[in-house]
């Protein structure tokens, strides 16, 4: 069943149950009110009753009696009471009507209800002492009146809850069609919603409940999912792009080699670049497969405690020659007292040999990289400054990414352009990120925080 089905059924239901508590306790109400008055005007007339005998008990019978008979035809259905006197003598009496017990018999004492002929009859007996005599009294009321009105009240009942409960059914369920549409709506669009048309969204209710928090939640999962898909996109993109140029190059050399038969010298140069071109792209895909492995689970690397220091000094010890050949003074400001972190020596060594290289790339000669260490309370934190050309402000917020080249002047040599992304990386896997202030003609310095064993 659908959810407008549902939510019309439980209405139904707890509107069913509601009318009839409702008209149950309707009609409890008005009978025992109706029984109230009733009973009030019986006592009303017994208490008369009680009056005339209390004054005229003590005279003779047939004065008592005639004073009960013009009582009777000064009160509201006078004919309905009896008084009978201790010998069993009535006084006053309702013909064709036994509203009281034989005289041998025990007069039932307060209110009850008779039935005579097949009507009812609501009576109340009292006993009353008046001087050494003691008289029965009985007054009684029809109920046909009563039975009549609750009669009509309970047709009224049946007629009117099953009509107020269709009514409000067909209510509800428009009511549920029309809240509910908007859900409609949003299924229709998200069927349509296809990888080719991530850029589609849900319609958003401007209604401020939770459809609108659910078509604003979906969206903005539309918004991440489309990023990533694009990611993706441009990433294979990229891929097949770094991939193509390095097998163009190796199957042109190969060709050139064999059109024709070439000297021993000639045929190790195109080995040696074969070989070159084959280890660029073997550094190629294992960056890609580095990358791929971190975007599916995370970067998942085995932790113990690592001596910074002891990285940088072998980073910077790598790279020495590279810094010389390009006129670039790569030096070291090393904390002394440095706790040991808990990471993977191997990738904080790939992190800062990636930082490293870049500065001593886009350093002209006479520039300086300097790799600085320092600890605060609970952190290590690793600084590689560079006197560099700085990087531009607009392409600041995209050097981690995928492939990215700002420009020509800012491009990354002969790299894939994954070295600061793999970093990110390892810096995520570690907690933390890299930081980066760079200026123009300046410098750039980047940083990254480690926790402290």
């Amino acid at each position: 069943m659908s959810i407008r089905l549902r939510l019309t059924i439980w209405y139904s239901a707890v509107l069913l149950l509601g009318l009839a508590a409702f008209g149950a306790g309707m009609w409890f109400v008005l009978s025992h009110r109706m029984m109230g008055v009733i009973e009030a005007n019986l006592a009303e007339r017994v208490g008369g009753l009680r009056t005339v005998i209390e004054l005229e008990g003590t005279a003779k019978a047939s004065h008592l009696r005639q004073e009960l008979w013009e009582f009777t035809r000064e009160v509201p259905e006078g004919a309905l009471m009896q008084v009978r006197d201790a010998r069993g003598r009535e006084l006053l009496a309702t013909t064709g009507l036994p509203l009281l017990p034989a005289a041998s018999d025990s007069v039932a004492l307060g209110y009850r209800t008779t039935l005579w002929e097949g009507h009812a009859y609501r009576i109340l007996s009292r006993r009353i002492q008046a001087g050494d005599t003691t008289f029965d009294v009985v007054a009684a009321a029809s109920l046909d009146g009563t039975e009549a009105i609750l009669a009509e009240f309970r047709k009224f009942l049946f007629l009117m809850i099953p009509l107020v409960l269709a009514t409000a059914s067909l209510g509800g369920d428009w009511i549920s069609r029309r809240a509910l549409s908007p859900v409609d709506e949003i299924t229709r669009t998200a069927q349509s919603i296809s990888v080719r048309s991530l850029s589609m969204r849900l319609p958003v209710p401007p209604t401020g409940d939770e459809l609108q928090r659910m078509s604003e939640t979906w969206n903005a999962v539309l918004e991440r999912l489309e990023a990533t898909v694009n990611r993706i996109r441009q990433f294979t993109a990229d891929a097949s792009h770094e991939l193509r140029t390095p097998i163009a190059l190796i199957r042109a050399t190969a060709d050139l080699a064999l059109q024709r038969k070439r000297s021993t010298e000639d045929y190790q140069k195109a080995l040696a670049n074969i070989r070159d071109e084959a280890e660029r792209m073997t550094e190629l895909v294992e960056s890609l497969l580095a990358l791929a492995r971190s975007d599916a689970n995370g970067l998942v690397l085995p932790r113990a405690a690592v001596d910074v220091n002891g990285i940088v000094r072998d980073v910077i010890s790598s790279n020495l020659a590279l810094a010389e050949s390009q006129g670039v003074v790569l030096s070291t400001d090393l904390a002394e007292f440095l706790p040991p972190v808990i990471g993977n020596a191997a990738a904080l060594r790939r992190l800062l040999l990636s930082l490293v290289d870049n500065a001593i790339k886009y350093t002209p000669a006479n520039g300086h990289v300097a790799v600085r260490t320092s600890t605060t309370a609970n952190e290590v934190l690793l600084t590689v400054e560079d006197t560099g050309s700085g990087i531009e402000p607009e392409a600041l917020p995209h050097i981690f990414e995928r492939f990215y080249r700002a420009d020509t002047t800012r491009s990354f040599g002969s790299g894939a352009g994954l070295g600061l992304s793999i970093a990110q990386a390892i810096a995520e896997a570690h907690g933390s990120i890299i930081t980066v202030e760079s200026s123009a003609a300046v410098g750039s310095r980047f940083h990254l925080s480690l926790r402290a064993d």
